[in-house]
């Protein structure tokens, strides 16, 4: 197959014959032609998967697909065909000179790739993960399965774990708990993660981040404040101990930071911003930058500053444009409109419903995109499969 990637934050599809900027619906129109390459689609299913509430004609198709054939001669790999009488069919072939680039056999080469990727993960540079993987063929290296992999989960690619039944069962159980955990209540995605831990449903590594760091966040969000208290100390414990678990600490703090915020402990997080503000100067990883102004604006939401929330989601999403990690603005959006549920202000006034409005309107467009709400009910189900037949 082909080796296309698109990227969710400005709307881009590259390969390593160039890179091409799509409109919003043309993304949506080629991604999911591209899901289904060798399939033939009418007009009307394609209307309904890409404009399913709104009301356009089959001329709309028709338009759509002129411009992505213009658009798309850079990346020559890709052909939509005309089905005569009936709709259009995606295809797309791998282009190879033949040739194995030498360095493709150089495992000192390989080896530095692999520690540029984690880098990359560390420091949140999702743009550069994505950006990488798409120019593998042309810089000559082999990118090993698990950014593979990664790269549609920064995408926020639900839809892609969902279908690939090709996975290892404890991988794709692992990707699809975090992503249903952005869109599930807080009470369903406890339970289904417990779940997988308490039968050991997942694969060691994912079996550690999951019962050390993931988790917190959902027994904090249930009320269940010492068993999060006691997670966070045998966390610290484990960091302690294990060298290679260093890029778990700013993530574990924000987690501390999320707790004492739900506790109103008022020391507690100004202590906690504090400290971690001085760890995210020596180490501005952009993930961890763009929680931690979420949480920010929870505080100054609770605090009744609703300008500074508001400002405090406007630089997150500056930073999510530089990282485009989708999971995690999509979490702290939903961390964010479940506090808000559960401490609405005294007194609702315009300044309340604009920030509620702009969260609410920065997950209706992830949404759209990739058609979270529709498939939620099927992928709880598909998860509830995979935990009984891991």
């Amino acid at each position: 197959m082909a080796h296309i990637y698109f990227h969710e934050g400005d709307y881009s599809v590259s390969s390593s014959g160039g890179q091409v900027t799509l409109l919003s619906k043309e993304f949506a129109l080629l991604y999911f032609l591209y899901r289904n390459q060798g399939k033939t689609f009418t007009r009307e299913h394609l209307l309904d998967q890409v404009w399913p509430l709104e009301y356009p004609v089959e001329r709309t198709v028709d338009d759509h697909i002129y411009r992505l054939r213009k658009k798309l001669s850079l990346i020559s790999e890709i052909k939509i065909h005309t089905v005569r009488g009936f709709g259009y069919r995606l295809t797309a072939e791998q282009k190879s000179s033949g040739v194995l680039n030498p360095s493709m056999a150089d495992t000192e080469l390989q080896s530095a790739v692999h520690q540029l990727f984690q880098k990359y993960h560390l420091f949140g540079q999702g743009k550069s993960i994505t950006t990488l993987i798409a120019q593998q063929e042309a810089l000559g290296i082999e990118v090993v399965p698990f950014y593979e992999n990664y790269l549609h989960f920064l995408g926020g690619d639900l839809d892609w774990f969902m279908s690939r039944d090709d996975l290892k069962a404890e991988d794709r159980l692992y990707w699809l708990l975090i992503l249903y955990g952005v869109i599930a209540s807080p009470q369903e995605g406890l339970q289904l993660c417990e779940t997988a831990l308490l039968h050991s449903r997942l694969e060691p590594e994912f079996h550690r981040e999951m019962y050390y760091l993931n988790i917190i966040d959902l027994y904090v969000e249930n009320g269940m404040y010492s068993e999060a208290e006691e997670r966070i100390a045998a966390s610290y414990r484990l960091l302690d101990e294990e060298d290679d678990l260093e890029g778990f600490r700013i993530p574990l703090m924000l987690s501390e930071l999320l707790l004492y915020i739900h506790e109103e402990d008022g020391a507690g997080v100004e202590k906690s911003i504090q400290e971690i503000s001085r760890s995210l100067e020596h180490k501005p990883y952009l993930r961890e930058i763009c929680r931690f102004l979420y949480m920010q604006g929870i505080w100054y939401y609770r605090q009744g500053q609703i300008r500074e929330a508001s400002a405090a989601v406007d630089d997150a999403l500056e930073v999510y444009g530089q990282s485009g990690f989708v999971p995690h603005i999509l979490l702290s959006v939903r961390q964010f409109l479940y506090y808000m549920e559960i401490h609405p202000p005294a007194q609702t006034d315009k300044a309340v419903i604009g920030l509620r409005s702009k969260l609410l309107s920065i997950f209706q467009d992830l949404d759209d995109r990739h058609h979270y709400t529709l498939r939620k009910e099927a992928c709880s189900s598909l998860i509830r499969r995979l935990l009984r037949s891991v």
